[in-house]
């Protein structure tokens, strides 16, 4: 039957363009979710691991190795990277520690963390790009982003501070890429040799890391680091390899959880669940196409394997060749995402596109598997037809046969039973349970589409057809074939569930998020100015400046400072960080009236005094405690408490700016004037904070996803429409000689392609507003289950975006009307008579 196979596609092969786009979209969904979760991980080891992404092995403190409580283990130190270098099977290795201190220039002063580099050890993991390697103790290397900020050049000197402010000049040499570890890179990098960094941090300086590159097989020196560190009784020291170091990185991130992979493997999920449910309901259409032709074969002798077969193998060679163009998609998409990315957003440069193997092989052999089992079930309802029986329509699963009586049965359980676990999960904030509850219920309601698809599309067609009677023919001819009416209708329905339900789900979580951070932070935004020595008149001067801002409502200063006091615990004396304001300039910044402090009074942040205390004695006086539990740094007292205070060196003290902000600013917005803040205040980046950059930052996230994921979604819109064009083809050749037939009784061409269009628009429009209903329902519970814990949801259902949604699907069922229309209408009465 290969024969048979491939004469059908080469005779048909226009009527296999719709599977092939259906698989093709479906599969490269797919790839493209793989894609990114390898990339992913290869941009973050290009980021989170940046000073180690070329070793070969990471030892580490590791406080969840757990050595017993008995035993003490030793910690990490420089001597050890001595030791680690003479080990066999190590040919270099390097520490990765870094100590702050202040820089000068003859303009101005920054803060600096300073790290041990050698230029026989792959230069402490820093990249060089201009210059040499320090080769003495008064000469460094710096970052050349904060180099240009600083106006520095090699052969420059510069002068260095350490914590005791000892100074000592030295020379820049060479300058090395600055780091993409979000965690520095917000900081000047000097690298320093050896042996004058261990003078300038301290012989006793504890590094948080030793990698290595080993000369032969990794695991045999893993092993060899391993028994390294336990003869050393360092039983806390953990050695992985980079990959392994970059996942526990990301894991520490995220409390323990490496959420990043729980999240993407969720996408992959619903990746494979929406190709799946695609692929079949386009290739129903398409088996659908080929009934009577398939059982004219069997008439003419054909068995039943030999018919299902043929199907088979055509399914086979079409799913191999749709499934490589798939792939072969989301690697061009994933390459030119990668490459935007670099042109528009350069400090992303470090983004990178990693495919593997089984990232590459996974969704061919899903797409193959896929077309082959969606090709075979509706073959196999054909081939239980007698031949001549078969040549005739066969309903559709109904409450008249027994196909219908179980599928509507088994669909009803899956529904009920969904919908009772997605409600629990939702109610109690669950998301596996209402994850579960989704995957079961949305399938079931797609098994009883024809109880409810058909009648819809009859009902609300004859509600708007009015006394048209190219109205009152297409909501009739919608519903004549209702299995192959509901089929199409289902594609349609699954794409525009899952768009709207991302939708709603994703402005909910946005509400959500913004009104738990906005009730958290309870400033919209802070400039710290520690680093430079407290000026109030600076400061003051400083808050005008920002003031002038368009965005900024109000600014005032506070003063940061380290009141003495008792330690709970019994211990020496400790120091409590503090945040003094002035109370009635305060107020005017303050989102929540209920952390401005009185005279007399600390608004605890911090947790340091325990729940339901009253008083407490901070730096000798005696205070009333008012608790809160906004996101600040410092507990809050006000500035003429702060003066009645015992404080530490006020040479440590400094001031900064809080600032409130015109609301309803959106996120490009905000960012803009963090931009103005930073340039304004002279300051670092990661210096300014507040719920609102938060905000802004959480914000964009979200819309970046919800683009992301809108997009890979859409193609099941696509995949849909297709459909629908396939089943008014087909009900155009069904209908040849009827269709002709009412042309020859006086209906006019204009007529009939108005008929089709609105079979088309009934379809589409119907499927569209069932699947916003649906994905409405699906979103709010989805995102009851996954941020409830956070506490009080906001819900917000994005009408525009929906209306908009449900606008293109009966525009899009609009066009794909065009073709059959056209191809219905230049058929002259008799010649459509005529025809078999």
């Amino acid at each position: 039957m290969l024969h048979v196979a491939l004469a059908n596609i080469k005779t048909y092969a226009r009527r296999y363009i719709a599977v092939i786009l259906a698989v093709a979209i479906g599969t490269a969904f797919l790839a493209a979710t793989l894609a990114v979760n390898t990339s992913t991980r290869a941009t973050l080891k290009n980021s989170l691991g940046d000073s180690y992404k070329n070793a070969d092995l990471v030892a580490f403190p590791d406080w969840s190795a757990g050595s017993s409580e008995d035993e003490e283990s030793k910690e990490l130190g420089m001597s050890n990277l001595d030791d680690v270098r003479k080990l066999d099977g190590v040919s270099s290795a390097y520490a990765i520690a870094y100590s702050g201190g202040e820089l000068h220039t003859a303009d101005n002063g920054y803060t600096v963390l300073t790290s041990p580099v050698s230029a026989e050890q792959n230069l402490g993991g820093m990249e060089l790009v201009e210059g040499r390697a320090p080769l003495r103790a008064n000469e460094v290397l710096l970052d050349d982003n904060h180099a240009e900020d600083m106006g520095v050049s090699i052969g420059d000197t510069i002068s260095l501070n350490d914590e005791d402010s000892k100074a000592q000049n030295l020379i820049v040499v060479g300058l090395q890429r600055t780091s993409t570890d979000p965690q520095i890179s917000g900081y000047a990098l000097m690298g320093m040799q050896e042996d004058a960094w261990s003078k300038f941090a301290g012989e006793d300086f504890v590094p948080s890391s030793i990698v290595v590159n080993a000369k032969g097989a990794v695991d045999q020196v893993q092993k060899e680091l391993k028994g390294y560190f336990a003869d050393q009784n360092m039983l806390d020291i953990s050695v992985l390899t980079a990959d392994e170091k970059v996942i526990k990185d990301v894991a520490a991130l995220t409390d323990g959880t490496d959420q990043l992979t729980v999240v993407l493997l969720v996408f992959a999920l619903i990746a494979l669940v929406v190709t799946g449910l695609v692929v079949v309901n386009t290739f129903n259409v398409v088996i659908a196409q080929r009934t009577r032709e398939l059982a004219l074969l069997r008439t003419l002798g054909a068995k039943r394997k030999q018919i299902r077969s043929s199907v088979l193998i055509e399914a086979l060679l079409i799913g191999i060749l749709a499934s490589v163009i798939g792939v072969a998609l989301a690697v061009a998409l994933m390459a030119g995402l990668i490459q935007l990315l670099h042109i528009y957003v350069p400090s992303m440069s470090y983004a990178t596109l990693e495919l593997s193997p089984s990232g590459l092989i996974i969704p061919v052999v899903v797409g193959i598997l896929m077309t082959v089992i969606a090709a075979s079930l509706p073959a196999r309802r054909a081939m239980k037809l007698a031949p001549l029986a078969a040549l005739r329509p066969f309903d559709a699963a109904s409450v008249k046969n027994r196909a219908g009586k179980l599928r509507i049965i088994f669909g009803a359980l899956l529904t009920l039973g969904g919908a009772a676990l997605l409600g629990y999960g939702a109610y109690k904030g669950e998301l596996p349970i209402a994850f579960v509850g989704g995957l079961l219920s949305f399938p079931g309601i797609l098994m009883l589409a024809s109880l409810f698809v058909p009648s819809s599309v009859y009902g609300i067609g004859k509600l708007v057809a009015g006394r048209s009677v190219a109205g009152k023919l297409a909501a009739l001819n919608a519903v004549r074939n209702p299995g192959r009416t509901t089929a199409t209708a289902t594609a349609l329905l699954i794409g525009v569930t899952l768009v709207s339900m991302i939708m709603v789900g994703g402005q909910t979580a946005k509400a959500s998020l913004n009104n738990s951070i906005a009730g958290e932070y309870p400033v919209d935004v802070t400039v710290s100015l520690y680093g430079e020595e407290a000026d109030p008149a600076k400061a003051e001067k400083l808050a005008g400046d920002l003031a002038n801002i368009q965005g900024v409502e109000q600014s005032t200063t506070f003063r940061s400072a380290t009141a003495l006091m008792d330690d709970p615990n019994g211990a020496d004396e400790t120091g409590l960080p503090l945040m003094a304001v002035e109370p009635q300039e305060f107020e005017k910044v303050a989102l929540d009236p209920s952390i401005v402090p009185a005279n007399g009074e600390i608004v605890m942040v911090s947790g340091f005094a325990a729940p339901g205390t009253k008083t407490m004695t901070v730096g000798g006086e005696q205070l009333e405690v008012k608790e809160s539990k906004a996101s600040l740094y410092t507990d809050i007292v006000t500035m003429d408490t702060l003066k009645t205070l015992k404080t530490m060196d006020p040479d440590t003290e400094s001031m900064g700016v809080l600032i409130k902000v015109t609301p309803e600013m959106s996120s490009a917005e905000i960012n803009k004037l963090v931009d103005q803040i930073v340039e304004v205040a002279g300051v670092e980046r990661y210096m300014v904070d507040g719920g609102v950059v938060q905000n802004a930052m959480f914000s964009q996230i979200i819309d970046v996803l919800l683009t992301i994921v809108s997009a890979l979604l859409a193609v099941a819109v696509l995949i849909a429409l297709i459909g629908v064009a396939n089943t008014l083809s087909l009900s155009v050749l069904e209908r040849t000689r009827e269709n002709s037939l009412l042309r020859a009784l006086g209906l006019k061409k204009k007529q009939l392609r108005a008929m089709l269009a609105q079979e088309a628009v009934l379809i589409g429009g119907v499927a569209a507003l069932l699947g916003l209903v649906l994905g409405v329902a699906y979103g709010l519970l989805g995102a009851q289950a996954t941020l409830s814990a956070m506490g009080k949801m906001s819900y917000d259902i994005p009408w525009l975006q929906l209306a908009i949604v449900l606008v293109v699907s009966i525009v899009a069922a609009l066009l794909a009307s065009i073709t059959p229309g056209r191809r219905a209408s230049k058929l002259s009465p008799v010649e459509g008579l005529a025809a078999e």
